[in-house]
C-alpha cells in the first residue's frame, strides 16, 4: 500500500463520485460550518425543513432521515475509503470537518487533512452517536441506526471487493449489528422512503413491498 498523506488520499478518494468528496485547502465561498452545528436545533430544524420543501413531504420524519442518510453516506465513503486507500482513516473531527449546504446537497471540506483515529471512532463515535442524541426528539434512534449500518453498506458496495473487509468488520459493532436482521442482513427499521412522492422501497428495506400511505383529504 502507498505511503499517502491525508490530502493526497481525499483527492483520489474523489473519482468515486460526489459521495467522496471532501474539498481541502483554503475554505471556498459558501456558508460552511463545522460538522458539530449540526446537532443544534435550530441550524437542524432549517436544514429538514429546506429538505422537506425540496422533496415535497410534509413529515418531518421522512425529511429527517434522508438528510441523516445522506450525511452518514458521505461519512462512511471518506472513513472506509481511506482507509482501502491510504491504510488509514482520515480525521473526520466536528471542528475540522466543514459542511455547506448546497442545492439541497451537503458538501463537506478540510482545511489541512490529517489521518486520525479508527474510522469506527471517527465516524460512530465522533459524528454520529452525537448526533443521534441530537436528533432522536424528530426521528426514532432506531431508524437513525438502520441508516447508519445500510450506509456503511452501501459506501462498501462502491468502494468494491477491497472494502469488503474493512466493512465486515465495522459491521460487527454491536450498534450497528444491532440494526440489521443477521439472518437476511436486511434493516430492522425502515428509512421511511416509501413516504416520499417517488415512493418504493430500497433493496434491504423490511418491508417486502411499500406499505399504504394514507393520504390527506
Amino acid at each position: 500500500m502507498p505511503d499517502l498523506d491525508a490530502t493526497t488520499t481525499l483527492d483520489r478518494l474523489a473519482d468515486h463520485g460526489s459521495y467522496f468528496t471532501v474539498g481541502t485547502g483554503p475554505v471556498p465561498d459558501g456558508t460552511w460550518q463545522p460538522t458539530a452545528t449540526l446537532r443544534d436545533p435550530a441550524v437542524r430544524d432549517d436544514l429538514v425543513a429546506s429538505t422537506a420543501e425540496r422533496m415535497g413531504v410534509t413529515e418531518t420524519r421522512v425529511a429527517a432521515s434522508t438528510v441523516f442518510f445522506g450525511y452518514a453516506a458521505r461519512l462512511w465513503s471518506v472513513a472506509v475509503g481511506s482507509v482501502v486507500v491510504a491504510g488509514r482513516c482520515v480525521s473526520l473531527g466536528d471542528q475540522e470537518l466543514l459542511w455547506c449546504n448546497e442545492s439541497g446537497s451537503i458538501r463537506l471540506h478540510i482545511r489541512q487533512p490529517r489521518f486520525g483515529g479508527p474510522a469506527e471512532l471517527e465516524v460512530l463515535d465522533g459524528q454520529l452517536v452525537p448526533l443521534i442524541d441530537a436528533w432522536c426528539d424528530i426521528v426514532a434512534p432506531g431508524l437513525l441506526w438502520g441508516n447508519v449500518a445500510s450506509a456503511l453498506r452501501g459506501a462498501g458496495d462502491v468502494l468494491g471487493p477491497d472494502a469488503h473487509a474493512v466493512v465486515d468488520a465495522l459491521r460487527r459493532d454491536a450498534r450497528l449489528s444491532a440494526a440489521l436482521d443477521p439472518e437476511t442482513g436486511r434493516r430492522r427499521s425502515c428509512c421511511l422512503f416509501y413516504r416520499t412522492p417517488s415512493g418504493g422501497v430500497c433493496g434491504d428495506c423490511p418491508f417486502p413491498t411499500a406499505p399504504l400511505v394514507e393520504q390527506d383529504t
